[in-house]
């Protein structure tokens, strides 16, 4: 997705948020751009020695954040990030780690998403997955991870210990190839004493199966 692209989905309303996440246990995935993301990023970290590229990177982030393009939107209402007002009233360096999970929100486009990441860590690991192996197909891998494979070295230095625990998730292309094939290779007769994984074992391969088409593309999962 272009500079421009990105940028137009920017419509901002003063003061606007969108509404509180309920409590209930859902996911939304998306499909984000990480070469395109991290050399945008990558170049506002650059600018923000200047007082004036500081106050355009925080300036990009509150516009994302108030956005109300649907799906910029639906993407913000599922940070656990600092807010807008929270931004503007001073700078504190962990403001740069939410600026770096908003602003992925002018790269990103939605796919289908399992209906409950908690039903599916529960049921995997009844059809031979580990536990571990369970916690990443649901909720993604680390966003730690993320930076480190695609940001720059100062971003990676700045950022990265702050997207440890509670930051997921994200998914790589292998990801997505490698657990495809393991789904196709399981045993139909594993299902019988777990009728109940079906359903979420189908959403999970149709969501793999729309990002395989993509190999430039990692897959983004957030849960509510």
């Amino acid at each position: 997705m272009g500079r421009m692209e990105a940028m137009d989905r920017v419509h901002v309303v003063p003061d606007a948020r969108p509404g509180p996440v309920t409590t209930t246990s859902y996911s939304r995935a998306w499909m984000l751009d990480p070469e395109a993301f991290h050399h945008e990023y990558d170049a506002l970290y650059a600018s923000i020695e200047s007082a004036e590229g500081l106050t355009r990177m925080r300036w990009l982030a509150t516009q994302t954040w108030r956005s109300t393009d649907l799906v910029t939107h639906d993407y913000v209402d599922m940070l656990r990030t600092g807010s807008a007002d929270d931004w503007e009233i001073a700078y504190e360096e962990g403001h740069l780690a939410d600026w770096y999970r908003v602003l992925m929100a002018g790269h990103v486009e939605p796919v289908p998403a399992v209906a409950s990441p908690k039903a599916l860590k529960d049921c995997l690991p009844l059809l031979g997955f580990t536990p571990s192996e369970a916690r990443r197909l649901a909720y993604g891998r680390e966003l730690q991870s993320l930076v480190e494979t695609f940001g720059s070295v100062p971003v990676v230095a700045q950022i990265a210990p702050q997207l440890t625990i509670g930051s997921r998730g994200w998914l790589s292309h292998d990801d997505v190839v490698a657990t495809i094939e393991r789904l196709r290779g399981l045993d139909p007769r594993c299902f019988r004493d777990a009728q109940d994984a079906i359903p979420l074992i189908e959403d999970l391969y149709g969501l793999l199966d729309s990002a395989r088409a993509h190999p430039d593309r990692v897959l983004l999962l957030l849960c509510g």
